[in-house]
């Protein structure tokens, strides 16, 4: 974790303090309640602690909604943007899950070219994209559970929708 993280934890553990004691409860209580060490419960409450388990099982315990954990206004900024071509590769795969796997167009099966053909044809996709470009985003798709691949057509990986 970084430094900029420190306040927000410092935040988190000064608020799960405070419902704590609003709530009359001894160090000891959250200590058996959320099977936390008693140091790692101070830490917790100095916000020094850097495992979030911590700070969700603590919460538990003193009834702290985690909802409400947007009130420490922490910035939804990744440490890292991504970069170009992974925001393209980002991209087109919000093409093809939109368009392609959400669709019935892989009820028959369809390799990687008839796939990027049917991308040209509905004109998502410029012509400069690559079969290659193409098929990272299906293995990534496979990869998660969202399509299958059946039978190959020669060496090609024919691909399906995976409930179907």
């Amino acid at each position: 974790m970084n430094d900029r993280n420190t306040k927000f934890r410092e935040s988190i553990g000064h608020k799960l303090k405070e419902y704590r004691l609003k709530n009359f409860l001894s160090i000891d209580d959250i200590v058996y309640m959320s099977e936390i060490s008693k140091s790692s419960v101070l830490k917790a409450e100095k916000g020094t602690a850097k495992d979030i388990d911590l700070y969700v099982e603590y919460a538990k315990a003193v009834q702290y909604p985690l909802a409400t954990l947007t009130d420490f206004n922490i910035p939804l900024i990744p440490i890292n943007t991504l970069p170009k071509e992974r925001l393209e590769a980002v991209n087109l795969t919000a093409k093809i899950r939109e368009h392609i796997v959400n669709s019935r167009f892989l009820k028959a099966g369809k390799v990687v070219a008839e796939i990027k053909e049917e991308l040209l044809r509905l004109k998502l996709i410029p012509k400069e994209t690559t079969s290659q470009a193409v098929a990272g985003v299906m293995r990534n798709l496979k990869e998660d559970g969202l399509v299958a691949t059946a039978d190959k057509k020669g060496r090609k990986e024919v691909y399906l929708k995976y409930n179907e």
